[in-house]
């Protein structure tokens, strides 16, 4: 097996979006939004063979060069590596195969105290064998997925009662659904969204960034503002991300007002049936607690949005979580006092 740098967008694409469960994190789209926020970005792929990549991958990995405190910046592979092999020993064999060219491949450069990795692995794994610390969480290491595969009358009857009862309340009241297409709608998003975080008391991203991810995967293809209104005003807007198999909820938020006609209810639904109509296999919820209160990644904090997504019906799935490869295992523990 050979390392090659990707430079075709095409290629790219082509491998990472064709993977189950496809990481609209890993997507070439992505890696350009990093661009634009001003990052390095590097895409390797592990591929059989001297010539060509398509068809020939094995595991591709896409890096942003993340800023530090005095220098310490690392190489951040958000969801990745992806994998051509859904074997789990496979899967750690080609870790290997990636590790070994990021610790040794002068095409990474930069002083780099660590390399941060959360494998696109559909599992809880233990990864220390390999020389890795196991790190909080940056993208979710749990999730909840829709299966899109199912009927219209299957999706409804997984759902809580409740749900599917909000559901019929926000179409009772007039709740009407619909894309953004203006400027304005953007900054309502822009505005539903620190009322959110003001209400519910989190902690949302600066608005620039989430202006910044709509206008540059909007760019590419793969991202959508969806808008409920009611009355004529927008209630409640989601950010959704469409890669591959996968339709991702990325961003929601919604409005204090009308709280009793269930707007967000019917934007969801709306959502998951366009996701169906269009041929993807999975809605990603994109976050929610393991089932395991004593798993490393469950948060207190998320029980409320979890109980909201598991009304949906769907599955958990675990992924393998973040973790971080030191360059110098000691010198690693003593700055991040491990």
């Amino acid at each position: 097996m050979k390392l090659q740098e990707i430079t075709d967008q095409k290629a790219w694409d082509a491998f990472v979006s064709a993977q189950p469960y496809a990481q609209f994190s890993q997507s070439w789209a992505w890696g350009e939004l990093q661009r634009a926020r001003g990052r390095e970005v590097k895409r390797f792929m592990v591929v059989e063979g001297e010539q060509g990549t398509r068809n020939k991958g094995q595991v591709a990995c896409q890096f942003v060069r993340q800023p530090g405190k005095f220098g310490l910046g690392y190489w951040f592979a958000t969801r990745g590596p992806v994998f051509g092999t859904e074997d789990v020993e496979k899967q750690k064999e080609l870790m290997r195969a990636i590790l070994h060219c990021v610790q040794n491949d002068k095409r990474f450069g930069g002083f780099t105290l660590f390399s941060r990795f959360e494998p696109a692995i559909v599992h809880r794994v233990d990864l220390t064998s390999l020389g890795f610390v196991r790190t909080h969480s940056m993208s979710p290491a749990t999730t909840l997925d829709i299966d899109l595969r199912k009927s219209e009358e299957e999706l409804l009857a997984d759902m809580h009662p409740k749900t599917r009862y909000n559901i019929r309340v926000a179409q009772k009241h007039g709740v009407t659904v619909r894309l953004a297409k203006s400027e304005e709608d953007v900054q309502a998003f822009l505005r539903l969204m620190v009322e959110t975080a003001e209400r519910d008391g989190i902690v949302s991203q600066p608005l620039a960034y989430l202006r910044l991810t709509y206008e540059m995967l909007s760019k590419h293809g793969i991202c959508r503002l969806r808008l409920a209104e009611y009355q004529g005003n927008i209630l409640a807007a989601n950010m959704d991300v469409l890669y591959g198999d996968t339709y991702t909820y990325l961003h929601g938020a919604s409005s204090s007002e009308h709280r009793n006609v269930m707007a967000p209810y019917l934007l969801q639904w709306e959502a998951i049936q366009t996701a169906r109509a269009e041929g993807h296999h999975f809605y990603d919820f994109w976050g929610c607690n393991p089932e395991d209160e004593n798993d490393p990644y469950f948060k207190p904090r998320w029980q409320g949005i979890t109980r909201f997504k598991r009304g949906w019906g769907g599955r958990i799935t675990d992924y393998a979580g973040t973790w971080d490869l030191p360059r110098w295992p000691s010198v690693y523990r003593m700055v991040f006092r491990r």
